[in-house]
């Protein structure tokens, strides 16, 4: 959730925006060598296991520089491991969010009910 309201403050408050990557950021209006790296944040998120070395290859030809792809993958790997702490703890949103719009908390919010 918070990396959702990350990126909609980064691209202007458009929650259709953020709403249509979190739904299939394939279909999203984002360029490929975005597209390239959400694919292989969802693998190491979905199967990390069968990562390899031509997923890393794939990013290099999409443009993104070997630091680059060290962030994404310590990133994305830093975000489930976080997710899983609080979902083992029974964290739940802030009330704060609940002034969002309920259709962006809806798509958001995977794996847990709202409040």
């Amino acid at each position: 959730m918070a990396d959702g309201e990350f990126l909609r403050k980064e691209v202007d408050g458009d929650y259709d925006l953020v709403m249509a990557i979190a739904r299939d950021f394939r279909q999203s209006s984002l360029d490929a060598r975005d597209k390239a790296m959400l694919e292989y944040a969802e693998k190491i998120t979905v199967s990390p296991s069968e990562v390899n070395e031509s997923d890393v290859q794939k990013l290099k030809q999409a443009g993104w520089s070997e630091v680059e792809i060290l962030d994404i993958a310590a990133l994305t790997s830093y975000r489930n491991f976080i997710t899983r702490i609080a979902d083992a703890l029974g964290v739940q949103l802030s009330e704060d969010l609940a002034r969002l719009r309920k259709d962006y908390l809806e798509t958001l919010m995977v794996g847990k009910k709202l409040l």
